[in-house]
Formats: structure tokens, sequence, C-alpha cells
């Protein structure tokens, strides 16, 4: 009789550790969630653990896929980021965000295996003739990408390009001209002229064909290339009459004056239009794994490069020069590191559309930008 006890209890141990196993036994989903918000967490080196557990347990599982490419895209590993990205999408056609993520990081050569660029791979979409000519002569000379993050700062003053809207987003229209087109055209020719400045500076671009971004994925690209300075590109129709001539905007909680209040409403409806289009990646996952910015470091930098920017296009710019301004813009609060969105003229002004038609125009801008940007580089160059 002494031994019922322990016998009963030997038997309630072994169900309690057989059904321990079983609650441990996870699935697949059960694993991504918990790697989701591993991510979010910022643990990576956790998050993609469980992943490739859940890889083992599905191998088609394609949010599995996506979050892999994630994970490998906040590590700042390229070519594992593509490589998952790739495969959600084989998996799930209508992962919209997997397919933008994988086109974006396929603008650029992917390391390989030795650490030597390898072939980019091809893009789906075609340029205008012009664009194409452009995004040709750059790859020629610094068509790469960005440095990994945590990597030492170091080096040359590493610059990230992004052209706005494009895609599905095709920007505001005026007089004929695409606003996507315009921004894409401008950035090109921007990143040429600071290509041109060899081991000086360091240049990247968040797309470089008429795709749809995101602009939180822009967020998170300012990360993944390391970008001591981020250029957001634009030329918005904004429904203030007095908007007109290059103005270059930080990120502040209320805007600086009635014209920088338009913009910001043009410019966040934009960043917001593609939330929509995020499939099983959703857009609130993809929002965290843009890591914010650092804080008021970042925001204080920002606004002195609007200015340096500024005063440097104070002569030699084909536009009117509207100057440094501010607003609560969400592309410039969410990326990670220094952001200035810049309006290369306004489509809404006459004057600024007919100017931004013309080639020579749109170059002279882009030089003008240039040497905006090469004198941010040069006073980070003094600072301590």
């Amino acid at each position: 009789m002494t031994r019922c006890p322990i016998v009963l209890f030997g038997l309630f141990l072994a169900m309690s550790l057989a059904l321990g196993g079983i609650a441990r036994a996870e699935s697949a989903d059960e694993l991504a969630r918990e790697a989701q918000a591993a991510l979010t967490g910022g643990e990576v080196d956790q998050a993609i653990a469980l992943l490739r557990e859940a890889q083992a347990k599905d191998v088609r599982n394609d949010r599995v896929q996506a979050l892999l490419g994630r994970a490998y895209l906040q590590r700042g590993d390229a070519r594992e980021a593509f490589s998952h990205f790739t495969q959600a999408t084989r998996l799930n056609p209508e992962d919209t965000l997997s397919r933008m993520m994988a086109e974006t990081i396929g603008q650029f050569p992917l390391p390989a295996g030795d650490g030597k660029a390898a072939a980019t791979p091809g893009r789906s979409r075609a340029l205008s003739a012009e664009a194409k000519a452009e995004r040709e002569a750059l790859s020629g000379q610094a068509g790469q990408a960005g440095k990994a993050a945590g990597k030492d700062r170091g080096g040359p003053f590493r610059v990230v390009i992004d052209p706005g809207h494009g895609g599905m987003d095709a920007g505001t229209p005026g007089l004929g001209l695409r606003e996507a087109n315009v921004a894409l055209d401008v950035a090109l020719r921007l990143a040429r002229v600071l290509a041109a400045r060899g081991e000086d500076v360091s240049v990247s671009l968040t797309r470089t064909a008429d795709v749809s971004l995101p602009g939180w994925a822009r967020a998170a690209l300012a990360g993944f290339y390391d970008a001591d300075l981020v250029v957001s590109v634009h030329a918005a129709r904004a429904p203030d009459p007095a908007a007109g001539g290059v103005a270059f905007y930080a990120f502040a909680g209320a805007p600086s004056d009635a014209v920088a209040a338009a913009a910001v409403r043009v410019e966040n409806a934009a960043h917001e239009s593609l939330a929509a289009q995020a499939g099983r990646m959703d857009t609130q996952s993809f929002h965290a794994a843009a890591r914010r910015s650092a804080g008021a470091r970042d925001v204080l930098a920002a606004g002195q490069a609007a200015r340096t920017m500024a005063a440097a296009m104070a002569s030699g710019s084909p536009l009117p020069l509207r100057g440094a301004g501010a607003g609560p813009f969400r592309l410039l609060d969410e990326a990670d590191a220094p952001a200035v969105l810049v309006e290369a003229g306004f489509l809404s002004n006459a004057a600024d559309a007919a100017a931004l038609a013309v080639p020579e125009k749109r170059q002279a801008l882009a030089e003008a930008l240039g040497r905006a940007v090469l004198a941010v580089a040069g006073q980070s160059a003094r600072t301590p």
C-alpha cells in the first residue's frame, strides 16, 4: 500500500514531462511569432535560431522565409536577406513586401563568398532612356551596397540617397511630369556627382528603378547601409501657392512654416500609401524593424545638415532657394541616421516644373546638391 503514492507520483511526473515535451514541440508558425517578437526587441541572433528551427519543421512556410530575410537585413547580411526574401516570394507570390525588399537589395552587387562583389540580379522593370543611362553610368562608378551596421565608423562619408515615391506611388503630377521620375533622375545624377569623389564618399540608393518601396522600408535601409546622412529627394505638388524653390527639411515636432506643413501632409500621405500592400509580412513588424532614430543626437545633426546644405546651395542653384525648414515628416523620424528631405523644386510651381522638365537643369541641380552634401561631409570630418 505504501508503494501506491510513489507509483502515482512517478506516473504524474512522467505525464508532466511528456506534456512539457509536447508544449515545447511548437509549430513553425508559433516559432515564427516568437521570432518576430525577438526581432522587434532587437534580439536578432535569438530570432534567427528560432526561425532556423521553424524552417526545419516547415521548409515551405513563406512567413518564416520572410522573417529570415528581415532578420538578416537587420544583421546587415545582404546576401542572406536577398536569398530569403526571394524564397518567400517564390512560396507566396502575393507577398509584395518580400518582393519589394528582394528588388531593393538586388539593385546592388551582392557580396560573393570571397567578399568580392557578385553580379547584380536582373531587374524586371525598365527605366526611361535617360534614367537607364544614368543608372548604367552610376554602376560603373559606385553602385555598391553600403556597409553593414555596427562596423567601424571610419572611412568614407556614407550617403544614402532616397529617390522619393516610385512604382505604384507616382508622387504628384505637375505639367506633364511624374514626381517619381523626377526624383529618380535627380537622385541618380546626384549619386554620380558624389561617386566621382572616389573614396571620399560612399553612395547607396534605396532604389535605382521605378519600383514601389514603402516609407518604413526606406527608413530601415538607412540603418542597413549604416548612413552618415540620408538625402530623400522629392518634388511635391504642395497645396500652397507660396510653395516654390529648393527646400531642405529636417525632422521637428511641428512645421516651421505653412509650406513645410503642406509638404508634410503630402509626403506623409505617400509614406503610408503602400501599407495595404504588405502581404503576410505585416507593416507593423517591418516598421518595428526600421530602427528608429537614436534620438536628439540624430535630430540635431539633421537640422544642422539641412542648414549647411541650404547655405552651400546659396550660389549656383538653377532653381530659387527656399532654404532650410523642419516638420514632422515620418520618414525623417523613422530613419536610423541624420536625414534630410529635399524638395528639389515643387511641381505645383509652374517655373519649378518648367525647369525640372529640362535635363540640363536637372543636371545643374544635381551638381548643386552634390556640393551641398559634400559641405555636410566636410563639416562632419571637422567634428570630433
